[in-house]
């Protein structure tokens, strides 16, 4: 999954769950300052984050989320990287 999907999944979820703009949601926007999450919001992004991305975000790297870019990084971090394919080792 790319980071632009993945950052665009989150954004929708801000938009949608919390009424925010589109444009208000940007990769350096602080989630609880900028955007107003709460501690509620926050277990529901991180519950979002685990179904639709079956991921498991453990409760300290959740506390050290501070913007949609940490979000997205921890995201990409998780993933496992594409396998090289034969062709690449060759």
């Amino acid at each position: 999954m790319t980071s632009s999907t993945v950052e665009q999944q989150i954004t929708d979820f801000l938009v949608d769950r919390l009424g925010l703009l589109p444009e208000e949601v940007t990769p350096q926007a602080r989630l609880k300052e900028d955007l107003g999450l709460d501690s509620l919001d926050m277990v529901e992004l991180v519950t979002i984050v685990e179904s639709r991305l079956g991921l498991s975000v453990d409760d300290e790297a959740a506390e050290s989320l501070r913007s949609l870019g940490d979000v997205v990084s921890y995201i990409e971090a998780q993933e496992p990287a594409p396998a090289a394919s034969a062709e690449d080792a060759a």
